[in-house]
């Protein structure tokens, strides 16, 4: 079929008589027709030049190419073209005759800097009328060339609330032992006289932490608050207890047992927060200063009395002062203020281990299917929460060998989010991922690198439900497909040159965010042969997003375009099919495929955060980035 395709093209050299609508309703009189063209015309033929169609062939700038410029050079060629047949050569509706020898030409196109898209097409006009063309489109805007990273791309915000669902995690993190910190035969009274007389000390005895059973806690946890530059991470201590073992070394032998209990002990420390010099995208957690050690009230019980008589009472208050101030206080402080190898002190290393798992990078990149890196520039602590901002940069981790290779994404400058207490719909969250136009823009470009937006249409819905596409379905609004056996299944090709934009805008009808789809490949194909091109063209379009998030992820709600914001360009037009009618119907079969093109945009999976389930709470506007909001819940176990 590609051969037979060709031979028509070549003989009838897309001539003016091409764009003449076929003459009667039979495929009959279409191919008597058609037999009498290729027979007689020769208007773009090929003519020693090659034995390849006849075409124009924009080679600068590239499809894709960004810039700030207010013109471009464009430079093209006529390949296998009888240049004696050409009657003009055009650029964006401009002559650029005369040719140099080589079928070559150039020309500088002017460009508006109030739109991103600025299509270049090229149009080689037969003597006869005959149309051969050739579109790039070239993008108006700031770019982030591929491998760079965009700055200020991420903010993740924690709110007080979402801090709260952290702490559970940092107290694990936490390897307080207090049978380690007061071991069991630690000396706390040496040598006392508990019977003095005028002939000196009759009796002494010594008090130390019993082992049976050890010092313990029923548990303890570590609150974090937010404060202005950096976090208080206090920990409190639940039921300390100690078995102190009392026993004579001079005077009357005997043991006795003192059990001291505190309710709560609390350990108030402040911790700094900054991005790790040796990993940026994690967060580097320091203390500030030491620790401060207070205690709750202590109780007791005991069976000394009949050995101390009055005097139990002063020797447990001593017992007590000496366990506090000279055992468990400086046990306790010791151990908190002493770093590690890496330079953590135990609390600051359990902060640090916990926010390890609020890493963006990772678990983001692994969802959406590319390689994102997203190092720290900043830490914010604020009485409202924390601020992780990142620079960010996309590449995409498996790309498809038919996809396009993108050599930068839009760039829209924007102002770093702040954040409040409540989402932009009034109610509380715990955590919010916000992300700007040139991280959407650059996810978007890795995306179409590994895939998304390449689409084959098989079936179509003409108003009478989903049909295949057959040439007898397709000839009843085109004659010229009568000339093909009706039972032929044929293809919509969609492929994607150039990625989505994101522009920063809301949508024409007020969605969250306006997407533009610049110069989409359409290619009508046979499903048998689909390098048989039977009908080509481009469309450039613009619609409203509103994302939303589900079961599936996120998820992009495409809202159909308007005419105006939808642009169809024919390229090849091998049927010799009546252009006018093309004009018309092209648009309106487009515009049915545009909620179809939005679906291989497909949903987007995000992941669990530090073990905890994302329970939506608003999608919205933060600032000029687009803002995620969720509550934090465990995860289900099954």
């Amino acid at each position: 079929m590609q051969a037979r395709i060709q031979a028509m093209g070549k003989s009838m050299g897309y001539g003016a008589d091409l764009y003449q609508p076929a003459q009667g309703p039979t495929a009959r009189r279409y191919l008597s027709r058609l037999a009498t063209l290729i027979a007689g015309l020769s208007l773009l033929t090929v003519a020693g030049c090659g034995d390849g169609p006849a075409r124009v062939i924009i080679f600068s700038p590239l499809q894709g190419t960004f810039t700030t410029a207010s013109s471009v050079l464009v430079q093209g060629a006529l390949v296998d073209v009888n240049l004696d047949a050409v009657a003009d050569v055009q650029v964006n509706g401009v002559s650029v005759m005369p040719l140099t020898g080589d079928g070559l030409f150039s020309v500088t196109v002017p460009l508006d800097p109030g739109t991103i898209e600025q299509p270049i097409t090229a149009e080689v006009i037969g003597e006869s009328g005959g149309i051969l063309r050739d579109r790039i489109m070239v993008l108006y805007g700031d770019s982030v060339a591929d491998g760079d990273f965009s700055p200020e791309g991420i903010a993740l915000r924690l709110t007080e609330a979402g801090l709260d669902e952290l702490e559970p995690l940092v107290t694990g993190l936490v390897p307080l032992d207090l049978a380690t910190l007061v071991p069991p035969g630690s000396l706390v009274i040496d040598n006392y006289c508990y019977q003095d007389s005028i002939f000196g000390c009759l009796g002494r005895v010594d008090a130390t932490i019993s082992g049976s059973p050890a010092p313990s806690l029923s548990g303890f946890d570590v609150a974090m608050d937010s404060m202005t530059d950096f976090v208080a991470g206090d920990v409190t201590l639940f039921d300390l207890f100690f078995k102190v073992d009392v026993f004579a070394v001079t005077g009357i032998g005997f043991t006795c047992h003192i059990d001291v209990n505190a309710a709560t002990t609390l350990i108030l420390g402040d911790y700094s927060l900054s991005p790790l010099a040796a990993d940026p995208e994690q967060v580097d957690v320091a203390q500030i200063g030491g620790v401060a050690v207070q205690f709750g009230s202590f109780s007791d019980s005991t069976d000394c009395d009949g050995f101390f008589g009055f005097i139990v009472e002063a020797f447990i208050g001593l017992v007590i002062s000496d366990l506090q101030n000279d055992f468990v206080k400086p046990g306790l402080e010791d151990f908190l203020n002493t770093p590690d190898l890496a330079g953590n002190t135990p609390v600051a290393g359990a902060i640090e281990g916990a926010l390890a798992a609020v890493e963006i990078a990772g678990p983001i990149g692994t969802a959406f299917g590319v390689d994102l890196e997203a190092p720290l520039f900043t830490v914010l602590e604020d009485p409202g929460g924390v601020t992780l901002g990142s620079d960010v940069r996309i590449t995409s981790t498996f790309p498809d060998p038919s996809a396009p290779d993108l050599i930068a994404s839009y760039d829209f400058p924007q102002t770093f989010p702040s954040f409040g207490p409540l989402a932009p719909n009034g109610l509380a969250y715990e955590l919010a991922v916000s992300i700007s136009t040139s991280t959407f823009n650059q996810l978007l470009r890795a995306e179409v690198e590994g895939g998304l937006l390449a689409s084959t249409i098989t079936e179509f819905d003409f108003g009478l439900g989903l049909q295949p596409i057959t040439a007898g379905l397709l000839a009843i609004l085109l004659p010229p497909f009568a000339a093909l056996d009706p039972a032929e299944l044929l293809q919509f090709d969609i492929r994607p040159a150039a990625a989505p934009i994101f522009s920063g805008d809301l949508g024409p009808a007020g969605e969250l965010a306006t997407v533009h789809l610049p110069h989409l490949q359409l290619l009508l194909v046979p499903a048998s042969d689909p390098s048989t091109v039977l009908l080509a063209g481009s469309i450039d379009v613009i619609v409203g997003v509103e994302p939303s998030y589900g079961i599936d992820g996120l998820v992009f709600d495409v809202t159909p375009p308007l005419p105006a914001n939808l642009t169809v360009t024919l390229l090849q037009n091998p049927l010799y099919i009546d252009v006018a009618t093309l004009d018309v119907l092209l648009p309106n079969l487009v515009g049915l495929a545009v909620p179809l093109i939005a679906d291989s945009l497909g949903s987007f999976p995000l992941p669990d955060f530090f073990g905890l389930q994302l329970s939506a709470v608003d999608i919205a506007r933060s600032g000029d980035y687009i803002g995620l909001y969720f509550d934090l819940s465990p995860v289900p176990v099954p």
